[in-house]
């Protein structure tokens, strides 16, 4: 299995590059461009995909695993729910051609307190276990 999984990540690899290659190469014909999300669009689909059924498959073989499962998502919801929150959703002064909706001003707050949110994390945990590791070996 390991095997299979190797070669067509090899697959998607060289894909990648080659679709990479014509778009940069083809910038005067846009279609390479519907190429080139077409193909990310796919890569997202399967990613969605794998995302749902390999933990729906894995919980079916440990069902142990489903308290930290639950856990990890309720997680998940609430900060994803602390950035909805937090969001004002205030328009911001810009010069497009159609103005955006208030609810597209409230996902883009979401989103971006959402990164805010993860990256504090990310680096206090990153300081944190240094911190610790340090402590530890001495």
């Amino acid at each position: 299995m390991a095997k299979y999984v190797k070669y067509i990540l090899y697959l998607l690899f060289g894909l990648g590059v080659l679709l990479s290659v014509l778009f940069v190469s083809n910038t005067e014909n846009m279609g390479m461009l519907d190429t080139y999300i077409y193909y990310a669009y796919i890569l997202l689909g399967l990613g969605i995909v794998l995302a749902v059924v390999l933990p729906l498959i894995s919980m079916i073989q440990n069902p142990k695993s489903i308290k930290k499962m639950l856990f990890g998502i309720l997680l998940a919801v609430a900060v994803v729910g602390i950035s909805y929150l937090a969001a004002s959703g205030n328009p911001v002064p810009v010069n497009l051609s159609t103005e955006p909706t208030a609810f597209t001003f409230k996902i883009t707050d979401t989103g971006l307190i959402l990164v805010y949110i993860l990256l504090t994390v990310s680096i206090v945990s990153i300081v944190t276990g240094s911190i610790v590791n340090m402590v530890k070996n001495r």
